[in-house]
């Protein structure tokens, strides 16, 4: 007998909690829906999928401007190494106070490397009475030589800026917080040797890169202010110097560049320039078969004219 199918018009969910299978007519329509969006969403955007993107965090160095500090250049005095080996009481205080401003926030009061500012720091900052692990020893030499050079890949800084005496100190006042070995004339004479510190040391003056262009640029534009003056002067004079100088020179503002940069100005050796190389400074040949009386209003003028 063929069984017959009631039709409803509203789902009966009472009747579905009963037959949850009954549910799936509905479902899978769904599900089915679903995964044909996913696909076309994988397959239009399949190229942003497949590739990793990360953004490149390497640093243009060709952008970046660092420029050197500005110092007061100074004589400083050769180190005393007789004093060295006995310091007084004020080179150790001097020591200390060098040692608060510039290690302390490293290495700790004491030296144990406890310092706030080396918390972070990998590796840490160098326990001074550990006697083990000296990049470049412990011996007053090569302690001179890490506060001279640094050591940067340990984060020791250098202190070049610090002159020779002051970092001695410095180190004097690091030897009396604990045990280091004993000074020796070799270490003090292998010092001499590599950094001349028995004689007077010479530190020019020295001033930022970008000052220095600026101060170039201002030197240029006077000298060209300069030099388009006289040659303003030069063309609408009609002095009897300027006529000879228009008349016997191809290159007016060579004539006036050499003039300008010359040394030493006397009359005798610049007539000895002009008569020996004159096409070189902008001069015809002809200036040459001038007596020297004209060669005389030539310097005379060309003086004038520059003062």
């Amino acid at each position: 007998m063929e069984k017959k199918y009631k039709i409803e018009e509203e789902i009966n969910f009472k009747e579905l909690l009963k037959s949850p299978i009954r549910l799936f007519g509905w479902i899978f329509p769904i599900y089915l829906l679903l995964i044909l969006i996913l696909g076309i969403y994988f397959a239009l955007h399949l190229n942003r999928i497949s590739f990793n993107e990360k953004t490149i965090g390497i640093t243009d160095t060709t952008n970046i401007k660092k420029d050197i500090v500005e110092k007061k250049g100074m004589i400083i005095t050769p180190v005393d190494f007789e004093s060295i080996k006995n310091p007084t009481k004020e080179m150790l205080s001097k020591g200390k106070e060098l040692y608060d401003i510039n290690c302390k926030s490293c290495h700790g009061e004491q030296g144990m490397g406890d310092g706030p500012a080396g918390l972070s720091m990998n590796p840490k900052p160098r326990n001074l009475h550990s006697k083990e692990g000296w990049t470049n020893g412990r011996t007053i030499d090569a302690m001179y030589k890490t506060l001279h050079e640094g050591i940067i890949k340990n984060g020791m800084p250098a202190f070049e800026y610090i002159n020779p005496n002051d970092r001695f100190n410095i180190i004097l006042y690091i030897r009396t917080l604990a045990d280091f070995p004993e000074i020796t004339n070799n270490q003090l004479n292998e010092l001499k040797l590599t950094y001349k510190l028995d004689q007077n040391l010479i530190l020019p003056n020295q001033i930022p890169v970008e000052k220095a262009e600026m101060l170039i640029a201002n030197e240029n534009k006077i000298f060209i202010d300069k030099l388009s003056k006289m040659k303003g002067l030069l063309i609408t004079s009609d002095e009897l110097g300027a006529r000879l100088i228009k008349d016997n020179s191809y290159d007016i503002e060579k004539v006036l560049y050499t003039f300008i940069t010359l040394k030493e100005r006397t009359f005798d050796l610049y007539i000895k320039i002009v008569t020996q190389e004159p096409l070189l400074i902008g001069y015809k040949p002809s200036i040459v078969r001038l007596d020297r009386e004209k060669l005389q209003l030539i310097y005379d003028y060309l003086n004038k004219i520059n003062s």
